[in-house]
């Protein structure tokens, strides 16, 4: 990407480390790409994830969260917070087809000016090299934008909020058998949940425009048929989708609607 390409990125910094850190980086005039939109919140633990799916929904080509350093939280384990919230929407934005590297958390204290600078710059110059948004993505806009909407809907509803808001509790606690989960079990418990959920999600937008063969949709989507028929099933049952006739050999599904 040829240098006159001028970034859209967001920089989300916690109130008490790092835009502290970019007072002293400004007071001390080090110099860093003036690319990054400063967004100042009290803790990095704040930032929704619905909230980084909606920044490159409307066009950000790259998004930076800097928090405090782990165990300098000012609210005790914000950033930890942070840091389990920040990559379930990592996963679901690539799943979606974000490049992974448009999205970066990290840490940097009230005393690091010259950190809190080099790593915007770092981040402005990989930004740089991938380019505009859907430019160095697996999919191009509006496509890309198509998706990240469904991410924004998959990361929105409860069941991945749930699970990400218990993952301290299993892995410490465990659930209310005294069972408790390794990094890996729950890590990997949220991934299948992340692609379910991602799934469901592509299936009813899918279906929202016009009614479909789970043959199609598999073929659209991307997904293995026996997991499309799977994930219809599912969406049928619980009353979201319905038959709509059949086609050939092939029953056809129509989105019915939100249930109350």
């Amino acid at each position: 990407m040829t240098e006159d390409f001028y970034p859209r990125i967001l920089v989300f910094c916690c109130n008490w480390c790092s835009y502290a850190g970019a007072d002293l980086a400004g007071v001390s005039r080090i110099q860093y790409p003036a690319t990054g939109r400063i967004i100042r919140g009290m803790c990095s633990g704040r930032v929704d994830p619905t909230l980084i799916a909606d920044a490159f929904i409307y066009g950000a080509d790259g998004f930076l969260i800097l928090g405090c350093h782990f165990g300098d939280c000012h609210y005790i384990d914000g950033n930890y917070k942070a840091q389990e919230k920040i990559d379930m929407a990592h996963e679901a934005l690539v799943y979606a087809g974000l490049n992974p590297d448009r999205l970066e958390f990290n840490q940097a204290s009230a005393a690091e000016g010259q950190r809190f600078a080099d790593l915007n710059t770092e981040f402005h110059e990989r930004i740089q090299k991938l380019g505009p948004l859907g430019s160095a993505d697996k999919y191009p806009l509006p496509e890309l934008t198509e998706r990240l909407k469904i991410a924004q809907k998959a990361l929105a509803g409860p069941k991945l909020r749930w699970v990400v808001g218990k993952k301290s509790v299993f892995t410490n606690g465990g659930n209310k058998y005294g069972e408790v989960f390794t990094q890996h079990e729950i890590n990997r418990t949220l991934s299948g949940i992340i692609i379910d959920e991602m799934a469901t999600h592509s299936i009813i937008a899918a279906l929202e425009k016009k009614p479909a063969a789970v043959k199609d949709l598999a073929k659209e989507l991307e997904i293995p048929p026996p997991d499309t028929l799977k994930y219809v099933l599912a969406l049928n049952r619980r009353g979201f989708v319905e038959m709509d006739g059949v086609e050939g050999t092939s029953p056809m599904y129509k989105y019915k609607g939100e249930q109350s």
